[in-house]
């Protein structure tokens, strides 16, 4: 059976303990999500959503997906999104991935809970589309695409194309992850 998640190598550049240092600092500004998706029913017919929960969460958006614009062009949103594409781009070159195009980057920060939940399985897009997460804290949280789980640790990096995931919540430490997706 063939992996649908990807392990990275990190090359741990200056560049990308300067972001990691930052969003990670006292001074990083998060903003408030209620819930962690839209999610659609549709894409969720195969799943008992009894079993999952729509995990609230800090956010902090470096460039806004296009769908969630007026005129479908991915927004930056922040004036570190040159930073973290930046950072993107080194981690993605040194392992050979190609990248047309960024079409979401957002750094989130999930709390610790005394029980494990699920977060709604969900896609990031509705067209074909690829995700990478940077895992910043070694917290858990595992991150599970279709029926494949994996247990990060900090410096992490993982991939894996638009297939339906969803993530565990920490028990321990907040779990801080930066994510992009692209084509």
């Amino acid at each position: 059976m063939n992996s649908v998640i990807t392990i990275l190598n990190n090359p741990k550049t200056e560049a990308y303990f300067e972001l990691k240092n930052h969003i990670l600092s006292y001074d990083f500004a998060w903003y408030w999500n209620s819930k962690s998706t839209n999610y659609d029913n549709k894409i969720n017919s195969n799943y008992d959503l009894s079993e999952y929960v729509n995990i609230p969460f800090y956010s902090h958006g470096f460039l806004k997906r296009p769908e969630d614009t007026l005129n479908k062009i991915p927004n930056c949103n922040s004036q570190y999104v040159d930073y973290a594409s930046n950072v993107f781009l080194e981690i993605l070159e040194h392992n050979n991935i190609k990248v047309n195009s960024f079409l979401r980057i957002n750094a989130n920060c999930v709390h610790p809970l005394e029980k494990i939940l699920n977060s709604v399985p969900h896609v990031d897009h509705n067209y074909e589309h690829k995700n990478i997460i940077i895992y910043l804290t070694d917290s858990g949280g595992c991150t599970v695409v279709k029926n494949e789980s994996y247990e990060p640790k900090e410096d992490d990096i993982i991939t894996f194309g638009g297939e339906i995931h969803y993530m565990q919540t920490p028990q321990k430490n907040r779990r801080v992850i930066l994510l992009a997706t692209f084509f």
